[in-house]
């Protein structure tokens, strides 16, 4: 390479660093701060994982042209997108703040778009499947037809009705207590007794909400699931693929009106693409005073959609201290003593 042309690379290099320097950040404000004003801005904001990855290539470039000013403004960017993004996610196992009597169970979610043809791998997942309870999304009508030669040791516990091949199920391996739809039918419930403590375990599935008319009618479903949530008396979980990332705008009433935590791990998403083109859709939301741990993504059916599997924890009820059941510390004599 000559010297003309070894200039001109280095200036439409120099070019291009720049002009990411100013356009990422950029991006990354519009997508953080105005989201709430339009839907192609919440959109926009979803690509923070991206973001972080593209800060973090350009970064190295930078350390290795010792354009340290650049290189540290690619670093703030780097840890800027992280933080949004840890905000509603998780890399490690947390510690357990809970007693150890908690009640603990396990749930498997799969979604099953893509599995028409894909039953022997079904019912092998359903035999070997160790978790309490499975929740199936996207059912096609051809494998619901042969649920009951699947289900093994699991029993049917709700369902809805949809012949376009998005039919919800929840099974598991003892009768619950109670059952229903959300008011929008976009959430299938059951009500379980688990140790001493009633909880409800929700299962949802939203299309693709990125465009004017979806993202409304996604955003006033999401308000449902919130009141839902909001008004049930024992505490609930809620899982499913909810169509934007846990950071999105339109996800932000099942925390502001339901009251629920965001208990995702980032690595184990539900889909088996490489972390710079994951965006997550599949979350799991618990209201206070229940843990998650041991999140897994596993395939099992080799759909492009991976298993999630996730151990949860409740603390026990506590027996209320009667009146009549406290003991004096002191014997009766010492107490009818005149105070020193």
């Amino acid at each position: 390479m000559g010297y003309l042309s070894k200039r001109k690379f280095e200036e439409r290099e120099n070019c291009l660093i720049t002009g990411l320097l100013f356009l990422i950040p950029a991006l990354t404000l519009l997508g953080t701060l105005g989201r709430s004003l339009d839907w192609r801005l919440d959109y926009l904001g979803e690509f923070k994982i991206q973001a972080a990855c593209l800060s973090f290539a350009l970064f190295i470039l930078c350390a290795f042209k010792r354009a340290w000013g650049k290189m540290l403004v690619f670093l703030l960017f780097v840890l800027l997108n992280l933080a949004l993004v840890a905000s509603h996610s998780y890399l490690f196992q947390k510690e357990s703040a809970l007693p150890d009597d908690s009640h603990v169970f396990s749930v498997l979610y799969q979604n099953l778009k893509g599995a028409e043809h894909k039953p022997e791998k079904i019912r092998e997942m359903l035999d070997n499947a160790p978790e309490d309870f499975v929740l199936l999304t996207n059912v096609p009508v051809e494998i619901y037809r042969h649920l009951s030669e699947m289900t093994g040791s699991f029993q049917l516990q709700n369902q809805t009705l949809d012949t376009t091949g998005k039919m919800k199920l929840i099974l598991a391996r003892t009768p619950g207590v109670d059952r229903g739809e959300t008011a929008g039918e976009d959430g299938l419930w059951v009500s379980r007794v688990v140790g001493s403590r009633k909880l409800t375990l929700l299962l949802t599935n939203f299309d693709d909400p990125w465009h004017k008319k979806a993202y409304a009618r996604t955003k006033q479903k999401v308000a449902e699931l919130a009141e839902f949530a909001r008004g049930r008396d024992e505490p609930v979980i809620v899982m499913g693929n909810f169509g934007a990332s846990g950071w999105s705008w339109l996800l932000r009433d099942l925390e502001t009106r339901g009251g629920l935590k965001p208990q995702g791990r980032l690595s184990e998403s539900g889909t088996d693409k490489p972390l710079i083109t994951r965006r997550p859709t599949d979350h799991i939301y618990t209201h206070p005073g229940i843990e998650v741990a041991d999140i897994r993504a596993v395939d099992l059916i080799s759909t492009g959609h991976n298993a999630i599997s996730a151990v949860f924890k409740i603390a026990p009820a506590r027996k209320e201290i009667e009146f009549l059941e406290l003991q004096p510390t002191l014997a009766e004599e010492d107490l009818l003593l005149p105070p020193t």
